[in-house]
């Protein structure tokens, strides 16, 4: 089997990223990012149809009225949730609501700012926690060299995926930041996967340098790790097109992280890696 040289071709993939990061960094600081109910507060209403109405009806029914940022998600018990913004007038809301059918208002309660800034500040916390406990992990693991090149490529997946996010407006939500984590978690497994494979050909491979081992290592993961990816892209895909809006904004977070995290697990963290070594600790035959 014909070995490709991903090192080989790591300026053009570095040129890639860092156009990634601008343009996210861009779009971030100019157009911020969507926050959902659960970080700015705003309205739940629980409403109950006796027949049930299509929610894609109610949704477009409600955006007719300039309530273009409600959120409408069906329950377990048959109920819905319409969810609506700081500012967005709830009166209109319950009158399109009721124009619509034989609706049973359940309950309606108001998320206020006190809320939704505890609970920005726990979403804050749970990625900090998060990537601290993933540096620890990657610490104890390989050597700091390693664990930054690791760090980095994490850091450079979840500003993409923020990017993304702000680029689309797609809302944020409780919701999209643990999906967040997963991804984190997901871009670092494959990031492992990789670095485990280069540590062991290190040892067994004593003449051979740096830059060829990785090659190696990278080809020999690459079957698994495309195969794996493209598992769980195409589920996330599939959810994200034929899912609905309340699937649609989570998904998206997998969509973009899968596809930016499988290619820097191979362009970011061990190109990276190979760069400090060879380049500034001018270390490129040191063995892990």
């Amino acid at each position: 089997m014909k070995q490709i040289d991903f090192m080989g071709i790591r300026p053009y993939a570095y040129v890639i990223s860092v156009i990634l990061v601008f343009v996210s960094l861009f779009s971030l600081y100019w157009n911020g990012l969507n926050l959902g109910l659960d970080f700015t507060g705003g309205t739940v209403i629980e409403v109950k149809y006796s027949p049930k109405i299509d929610i894609a009806k109610i949704r477009s029914s409600l955006i007719d009225v300039g309530l273009s940022s409600v959120q409408v998600q069906d329950t377990a018990s048959g109920t819905l949730l319409v969810k609506l913004k700081v500012g967005e007038p709830k009166e209109k809301a319950i009158s399109v609501l009721k124009k619509l059918g034989n609706a049973q208002l359940i309950s309606m309660q108001s998320i206020g700012g006190v809320i939704s800034d505890e609970l920005r500040r726990k979403a804050l916390w749970s990625l900090l926690v998060a990537i601290g406990g993933i540096l620890l992990y990657l610490g104890y693991r390989f050597e700091p060299i390693w664990s930054f090149s690791g760090i980095v490529a994490l850091v450079h997946d979840v500003l993409v995926v923020l990017g993304a996010y702000s680029l689309t407006q797609k809302e944020i939500n409780l919701d999209v930041v643990a999906s967040f984590l997963i991804v984190a978690g997901y871009s670092v497994s494959d990031t492992v996967v990789v670095f485990d494979r280069i540590r062991e050909n290190l040892r067994i491979r004593k003449a051979t340098n740096l830059k060829q081992v990785i090659n190696l290592s990278i080809n020999q993961t690459l079957s698994r790790t495309l195969m794996t990816s493209l598992t769980v892209f195409v589920v996330a895909f599939t959810l994200f097109l034929l899912g609905g809006p309340a699937l649609s904004d989570i998904m998206f977070a997998f969509v973009v992280g899968i596809a930016v995290g499988t290619l820097s697990s191979i362009f970011v963290a061990s190109a990276l890696m190979l760069d400090i070594k060879e380049r500034i600790f001018n270390a490129g035959l040191q063995r892990a």
